[in-house]
């Protein structure tokens, strides 16, 4: 490659061995500094028709701003029998918007999606127009994984309309979704209605081969919405569900909870960061994880972050999970609390709960007093715990050399199965330093993540401490 040619910006070498049938190019990739316009797109779509090439699987070519004639001939060429290997696309930019989208597809619908099993659709400005031409395209496909994420337009109206065509085009329709992402595309009550109906049929049946992995983050649900979420859980349509600030208040997870006792929950993953759950809405989440009558047996993790539900939230939880020597749930592996206002009788019952193999406690304020709470814990590390964050805690040196020193200690047998503690936005200076270098040598198997010391930290440390308590 020569530099000032101009040839690091075209996409005359990649499309070459496209057109060449190249068995080690199965992903195309097009960065946004390459040219890639309405020329390359219809030279593209000209080889894929040509059926010249059978190793493509994938296109990636976000961020370019492609003309809507150009996307229908691209759409076309994917719709054709020259495009049957390619199984995955990510196009356009936020200038594609509905006529784009129409146009792209245009050819699939009548070829019902063609072969595509997963398309990237985040910011494309799009609005109800688009989302109907979609699930006119996609809806009777075998479609695998749509990503819708930002295209803030679609709204309820946008939802309601992809649904129904979707609905029109199939008696089952996208029968293989495992993902969708529908986050921060404005959407609320009447839009998560329409997809409930939509994924489980009228009957309340849910009859589609797999449970979907759900995010509809940062939409403005409120907790009227989780009625409707609540059937997808009830009907095992999800199997992991990313709902983080969309406003569910405690009334939210209620609902949810609610659902947890109909039907077999497939839920393995539950994100409900930001979304203003107080100390009475975590009650109600430990109440149903303690409960085996809940049919929540499959929860693997949960995402509780930025939620105030303090200390008696969180030894509620703690009290509902299993600990040395006593019932309790045992399938839940991984908790995050940070920023939940946890205390140090919060962050003691939690390291306790022996099923746990994740905990994120950061940001907590636990201080010097937490570590040193903390610190009988883990002396040896921990006999469950594999991963433990107390970043952001703004513990002293000192609370945190005697807190790595209790880790180091190692007992025969050495039943600890710590591999990772995050340490940073706490004090570290040279006495961390010189212990973390005998970790090296005694627990090289721990991986500690901290600030690194310099001159200046202790000021530093404090202006972190000011801005954290703001």
């Amino acid at each position: 490659m020569a530099w000032g040619s101009g040839s690091i910006n075209t996409c005359d070498a990649l499309f070459k061995r496209v057109e060449s049938n190249d068995s080690r190019l199965v992903e195309l990739v097009i960065l946004p500094m390459k040219k890639f316009g309405a020329i390359e797109v219809e030279r593209l779509a000209d080889i894929i028709t040509s059926g010249k090439n059978n190793m493509l699987k994938s296109i990636s070519a976000s961020g370019h701003s492609i003309p809507s004639d150009a996307l229908a001939k691209l759409g076309a060429s994917l719709a054709s029998e020259g495009g049957r290997e390619i199984s995955y696309i990510a196009i356009g930019d936020e200038n594609m918007k509905d006529e784009g989208v129409e146009s792209f597809c245009s050819a699939l619908e009548a070829a019902n999606g063609g072969s595509l099993e997963s398309i990237d659709f985040g910011f494309k400005n799009m609005t109800s127009v688009g989302a109907e031409a979609f699930g006119m395209a996609f809806g009777p496909s075998n479609i695998k994984r749509i990503e819708l994420y930002r295209n803030r337009s679609i709204g309820d109206e946008g939802m309601i309309k992809m649904c129904s065509a979707a609905c029109i085009k199939s008696e089952i329709p996208f029968k293989e979704l495992e993902m969708l992402d529908i986050s921060e595309c404005d959407i609320s009550v009447e839009g998560i209605q329409a997809l409930t109906k939509c994924l489980i049929g009228g009957d309340g049946g849910n009859k589609r081969s797999s449970s979907i992995d759900l995010n509809a983050s940062e939409n403005p649900l409120g907790s009227e919405a989780c009625t409707s979420l609540g059937k997808l859980i009830s009907t095992n349509a999800v199997c992991k569900l990313s709902l983080k600030k969309c406003a569910l208040g405690d009334g939210g997870i209620l609902s949810l909870v609610e659902s947890f006792k109909v039907g077999k929950c497939d839920v393995a993953m539950l994100d409900l960061s930001k979304n203003e759950i107080s100390v009475k809405g975590a009650l109600d989440l430990a109440s149903s994880l303690a409960k085996q009558s809940s049919n929540i047996s499959n929860l693997k993790e949960i995402i509780l972050s930025d939620n105030q539900i303090c200390d008696d939230g969180v030894l509620a939880l703690a009290n509902a999970l299993q600990q040395s020597n006593c019932h309790g749930n045992e399938t839940l592996k991984v908790v995050d609390l940070s920023s939940t206002k946890c205390g140090v009788a919060g962050a003691i019952a939690m390291l306790k709960c022996s099923s746990l193999t994740s905990v994120r406690l950061f940001n907590n304020n636990l201080g010097s007093d937490g570590f040193e709470a903390l610190t009988p814990l883990l002396e040896g590390g921990h006999p469950s715990l594999e991963h433990l964050d107390l970043g952001g805690n703004r513990a002293k040196e000192s609370a945190v050399a005697s807190l790595l020193t209790a880790i180091m200690v190692k007992y025969e047998p050495d039943i600890s199965v710590l591999r990772t503690i995050e340490l940073g936005g706490n004090e570290v200076g040279d006495e961390v330093e010189r212990i973390l270098k005998q970790m090296e040598i005694i627990r090289p198997e721990i991986d500690v993540a901290r600030d690194r010391p310099s001159v200046e930290q202790p000021n530093d440390f404090q202006g972190m401490q000011n801005a954290l308590q703001e």
